[in-house]
Formats: C-alpha cells, sequence, structure tokens
C-alpha cells in the first residue's frame, strides 16, 4: 500500500494527461494501422552503467557479447535528460544492461530523479550492499529495489549469478532494512527477484519464505530470457507454467504467446543508454536500432523523427520481421 501511495503522491495533472494521449493514440495506430504518436513516454529507462563484476551467462554483459563499449553515464547527460522528462515520466527505471551500483554517481541520480517528483526504481545483484551502499540507498530517496536472488542457497545461486555470494545479499538486505527503521522511512521497497531456471525451480516455494525471512517486502518469480534460441533446452524449466519458451518439433526454442503487429512499448517507453542512444526498448541490448542520440537532439526530437516513426509503422506491418522482437514477451505474462 505504501508503494501506492508514494506514487500517487509523485502525480501531476501534466503526467495524467500526458498518459491519457499517449494510451489514446497507441489504440488508435492499432485501430488505423499507422503510427499516431501523442505524448511522451511515461516510462524511461536510463543505464547508469553497462559494467557488471558477475558473468551471468544469459545476460549480454556476463556472456560477454555486449559490442557497446563498456561506459558510465555522464552526470551532466544524465541531469538534462531529467530535466526534460520530469514533467510527463510516471517511472524511471534506472537500469537496462550492467550494474548499477558500480556507477559512482548513482546516488546522486537516484536523488535528482526524486527532488523532481518521478518514482525511480533499480535493480541490483547485491553485490555491493554493504553497510556504507546500504545507508546511502535509504537516504537518496529511490522508491523501489529489485534485487535478483536465483537461489536459496549458494550452491544454486551461483550457477546463474557466476561469481556472485549470497550471503552479500542477504547482509545488505538486513542493513537497508535496519537503515529504514532508524529513519523511519517506508523506502524503498525491496523485491527480491527469483529467474525461474530447470536448476532452480525445485526452490521457487523457498524463494517465498527466503524473502520474508530476510526482509524483501515482496518476492517476485520471473521466466528467464535465452539468448539463442537454438539451444537452451536444457535450461528452461520443466514446469512450463515458469517458462516463456517451448520447444517445437526442430527442437528449437519457441515463445509461447503468439507475435502480433503491436507492441506497446513503442508508445509508452523510451530507452536511453549509458552513452545517450535512444533505441526501442530493452530488448535492444546492443543498440542494433538506434533512434537517436541525446546528446545532439532532445528526446521530444528523437520521439516523433522519421526513423522512429518508420521503426513503428514496420511494427504495425510485420512485426516477425523485425529481430529484436523475435525473442520478446510484450503481451506474455512472465511474473508469477
Amino acid at each position: 500500500m505504501t508503494h501506492y501511495l508514494t506514487f500517487l503522491a509523485k502525480l501531476t495533472f501534466k503526467k495524467i494527461l500526458n498518459l491519457l494521449l499517449v494510451e489514446i493514440s497507441f489504440i488508435l495506430s492499432i485501430l488505423l494501422r499507422k503510427p499516431i504518436v501523442w505524448g511522451m513516454p511515461y516510462t524511461v529507462s536510463i543505464e547508469p552503467t553497462q559494467l557488471c563484476d558477475l558473468r551471468c551467462p544469459q545476460c549480454h554483459t556476463g556472456a560477454g557479447i555486449l559490442i557497446r563499449a563498456k561506459d558510465m553515464m555522464d552526470n551532466g547527460l544524465y541531469r538534462r535528460i531529467i530535466d526534460e522528462i520530469k514533467n510527463t515520466t510516471l517511472y524511471l527505471i534506472l537500469y537496462f544492461q550492467g550494474e548499477p551500483l558500480m556507477n559512482k554517481n548513482i546516488f546522486d541520480m537516484i536523488k535528482y530523479a526524486s527532488i523532481n517528483k518521478i518514482f525511480c526504481v533499480t535493480s541490483t545483484n547485491g553485490q555491493h550492499l554493504d553497510h556504507n551502499y546500504a545507508e546511502k540507498i535509504v537516504s537518496s530517496g529511490l522508491d523501489r529495489l529489485i534485487i535478483s536472488v536465483d537461489g536459496t542457497n549458494q550452491l544454486t545461486y551461483e550457477q546463474y549469478r557466476i561469481g556472485g555470494k549470497l550471503e552479500k545479499i542477504i547482509k545488505g538486505t538486513r542493513y537497508i532494512s535496519e537503515f529504514k527503521r532508524e529513519s523511519l522511512s517506508s523506502k524503498p521497497e525491496i523485491i527480491y527477484q527469483f529467474l525461474v531456471f530447470r536448476h532452480n525451480e525445485h526452490q521457487v516455494e523457498e524463494i517465498i519464505k527466503f524473502g520474508q525471512e530476510y526482509g524483501a517486502d515482496k518476492v517476485w518469480i520471473k521466466s528467464a530470457q535465452v539468448l539463442d534460441l537454438n539451444q537452451g533446452q536444457n535450461i528452461i524449466p520443466e514446469n512450463q507454467k515458469y517458462a516463456r519458451y517451448r520447444i517445437n518439433d526442430q527442437g528449437r526454442l519457441t515463445l509461447k504467446g503468439r507475435l502480433k503487429n503491436r507492441c506497446n512499448r513503442l508508445w509508452r517507453t523510451a530507452v536511453i543508454t549509458t552513452d545517450g542512444l535512444v533505441v526501442p526498448c530493452c530488448f535492444d541490448k546492443n543498440a542494433d536500432y538506434d533512434m537517436g542520440d541525446m546528446n545532439k537532439n532532445k528526446l521530444a526530437e528523437i520521439w516523433k523523427n522519421q526513423k522512429y516513426r518508420d521503426f513503428r509503422k514496420e511494427l504495425l506491418k510485420n512485426r516477425c520481421g523485425i529481430e529484436i522482437c523475435n525473442n520478446c514477451t510484450e503481451g506474455i505474462r512472465v511474473y508469477f
């Protein structure tokens, strides 16, 4: 309940009006089969860094296949983006690829979003949650913290989070909970996120109790993405409830849901990389579909430029022809 009250407290008439414009234009685009774009994205993802200290095999960064130059977002660029989007953005996601807490300016980034009344969430692998970082997280004004916990013991956890220590997450969560109590703060909301693979699906029920025991406000069970659909048959859960894929007659992984010629992300969400590139969505890991550069243009100019318009037009006509869409879960339930 506190989470919803925090979100509502940051709503303004301009933000609500923008949301309505976006939703109406998306519906019209589907009905008329042509891209109509009103308003600005009300969810924005900004990538603080592409660097990460773990080697998760189904992650572009962890697998070493992220071909973009690894870097940190410039704080000046970040503030210019926030200054532009603060009157229309309902939800700021401070992560994309990489580990956000490795950016030395991350707490200033969170604070700047907070003072501009934007609901802010970030995600972490939990390896940096020492006493000092925990205190800074609470004092930064962060609204939601997602912590990746893919096992209830070290043996299971490290099979995917290669190089990680589960004990660091447990201690870090306790530190955050302590500082929340001491400062009489309800923020951040702590969420344990559990990616379900075959090796850890037996711990789905355990992770709920695990989260309650160590101080998580919620536990999210999420189906995992597989990078190579020609492989991974032994990775996806045996329980199809937790899998976003099925194995077809050729032995290849295919999405369980039907890919429709529509996608609300192209109307609702903008994703901005560390170097300021605007990409269509979080499935464009390597910025193959660069829509514009925030170092050269404002988001309002990029959002409605011809390149974006052509991309949306193609999506409404033949989404299967767009490579990044073929491993996308838009429209498929992935949380449980």
